[in-house]
C-alpha cells in the first residue's frame, strides 16, 4: 500500500510541474489546503476519494497510471487514442469497441499463422 502512495505522489508532482502549477495553485483549484498537496506528493497519509477524484480530474491523470502503476504505459499513440475515444458518444463507443475487438482478433490470428 505504501508503494501505491509513492506512485501517486510521484505522478501528482510530475504532472503538476509539467503543467506549471504550484502546489498552492493546484490546492486552490481542487478546494483543499496546500498542505494536502504537499502530503500527497511526499507520500504522507492516504487521500480520501473526495480529494483523489478532483485531483485526478484537475490534472487529467490517466486512471491506469493511478490504479495500475505496474502496467507500462509509455505509448504516446495509446494516449492520443484514449483522448480521441474520451470525446466519443455512447453510440460511437459501441461501434469503436466492436471494431477494436475484431481487429485485435484478426491481428492476433495473423501473428499465430506467421
Amino acid at each position: 500500500m505504501n508503494q501505491n502512495r509513492e506512485i501517486l505522489g510521484d505522478v501528482v508532482r510530475t504532472t503538476r510541474k509539467s503543467r506549471h502549477l504550484s502546489q498552492e495553485a493546484l490546492a486552490e483549484r481542487i478546494g483543499v489546503c496546500k498542505r494536502t498537496i504537499i502530503d500527497i506528493e511526499n507520500n504522507i497519509g492516504n487521500p480520501k476519494f473526495e480529494i483523489l477524484y478532483p485531483l485526478v480530474r484537475e490534472l487529467d491523470l490517466p486512471l491506469y497510471q493511478v490504479l495500475y502503476p505496474e502496467v507500462e504505459e509509455n505509448s504516446e499513440l495509446k494516449n492520443v487514442l484514449m483522448q480521441e475515444v474520451s470525446s466519443c458518444s455512447e453510440h460511437e463507443l459501441r461501434i469503436i469497441l466492436s471494431l477494436v475487438k475484431s481487429l485485435r482478433c484478426i491481428f492476433r490470428n495473423e501473428d499465430q499463422i506467421v
